[in-house]
Parts: C-alpha cells; sequence; structure tokens
C-alpha cells in the first residue's frame, strides 16, 4: 500500500511538470506571436502614414492659394508671395477651420529654399527667406515628409528650388 501512494505521488508530479513545461511553452510562443504582431501593425502604421503624408504633399501643391499663374493657366511651381500672404488667409475662422479638416494633424508645414539669394534685390522682404511656414509650426519631435518644389518669385520673374515639407505627429 505504501508503495502504491509514492506511485500515485511520481504520476502526479511527472503531470504536473508537463503542465508546467507546456504553460512555459505555450507563454513563450503566446510573447514570440504577440511580438510579430506588434511589429507588423507597427509596419502597417507607417505605411499608412507614408500614404496619407504623400497624398497631403501632392495636395498642398496641387492648391490654388499656392500654384503658380501666368496669363490665367497654372504652371507646376509654388507662388513664393502666395506662400508668404497665406497666414493672413487663416485670420478667418472658417477658412482656418477647412485647411485645418484639410490639413489634418500635421504639426507644420513649410518650404524650405535650397538656394535663397536672389541677386541682391530687396523688393520684397520675402525674397530671400530660407524658409517659408504655411501652417503650424515645426516641431522637434515628429516624422518629416518631403518633397521637390519649383518656387516663384514673380517681383523677380526668377525660379528658385525648393523643399514642401510637413511634419507628421507620431
Amino acid at each position: 500500500m505504501y508503495f502504491k501512494n509514492k506511485k500515485g505521488q511520481l504520476e502526479i508530479s511527472i503531470t504536473m511538470m508537463v503542465l508546467v513545461v507546456f504553460i512555459v511553452l505555450m507563454l513563450l510562443s503566446l510573447i514570440l506571436y504577440f511580438r510579430f504582431t506588434y511589429t507588423e501593425i507597427e509596419e502597417t502604421r507607417e505605411d499608412i502614414l507614408d500614404q496619407k503624408y504623400s497624398s497631403l504633399l501632392s495636395t498642398i501643391i496641387g492648391l490654388p492659394e499656392f500654384r503658380c499663374s501666368k496669363n490665367n493657366a497654372d504652371e507646376e511651381c509654388l507662388d513664393a508671395s502666395k506662400l508668404h500672404e497665406f497666414d493672413k488667409l487663416l485670420s478667418d475662422k472658417h477658412l482656418d477651420n477647412y485647411y485645418r479638416n484639410l490639413f489634418g494633424n500635421v504639426n507644420g508645414i513649410w518650404v524650405e529654399i535650397i538656394d535663397s539669394g536672389l541677386a541682391n534685390n530687396t523688393k520684397k522682404d520675402y525674397s530671400d527667406a530660407p524658409m517659408s511656414q504655411i501652417y503650424g509650426e515645426k516641431k522637434s519631435k515628429g516624422l518629416i515628409y518631403s518633397a521637390p518644389v519649383s518656387v516663384y518669385y514673380p517681383d523677380y520673374k526668377r525660379y528658385k528650388i525648393g523643399v514642401l515639407k510637413i511634419q507628421g505627429e507620431l
């Protein structure tokens, strides 16, 4: 009788060890599964943000508020005088709401001019500005999406190369 009792305890101990090993393996597999799932979700999020901000860059470049026009024909460039005067449009509450909805949750939108010098002429104070802030403010944190643009200075009848940048929220 004493022998059977030890045999039963041994069987229970073996069963418990098998259960512990099974639970540990199950936990490890769940941790790996959720880690891979989290990585996949982050990659999907980055792809969605890339698509969102790329389409927003295209939208901004195509807005008539910023586009160059000569003889009532639009050109593939941004007008520096329109960029400089855009903040006056935002003073109207209805237009500010419209642009807030259009731009979404971006920290800032701006155009950086790569070559800012313009033949020492000073007709307008925006002519040699290295950056034109369009919307919001450039912050220290956030992903920056950019696209090259041509910027036209109508007072000088000259084009400059610039970079349209959008800083999205993290």
